[in-house]
């Protein structure tokens, strides 16, 4: 019983000093910011590319597996005619 309070008061004080605030020596400017900004436009701009490159070769992907289906019961038909 007394390990496991000290246990219990060990992992208590570990958390408490992980979870205090310690002195960061950096310097963010405005400029920063500016460049963050630019970093996440040019990446929503690249995805944009390429979703619109391979747009054709997503929406076959999703619509495969219902038109091949069509398309063998409409072979399996004019077949047995």
């Amino acid at each position: 019983m007394l390990l496991k309070q000290t246990l219990n008061a060990i992992l208590l004080a570990v958390l408490l000093y992980l979870a205090s605030p310690s002195p960061v020596y950096a310097y963010l400017d405005p400029g920063s910011g500016s460049y963050i900004f630019q970093l996440l436009i040019a990446a929503l701009v690249g995805m944009g590319f390429v979703l619109r490159t391979y747009w054709d070769r997503i929406r076959a992907f999703f619509t495969r597996s219902s038109t091949s289906t069509e398309e063998t019961v409409v072979e399996e038909e004019t077949n047995v005619e």
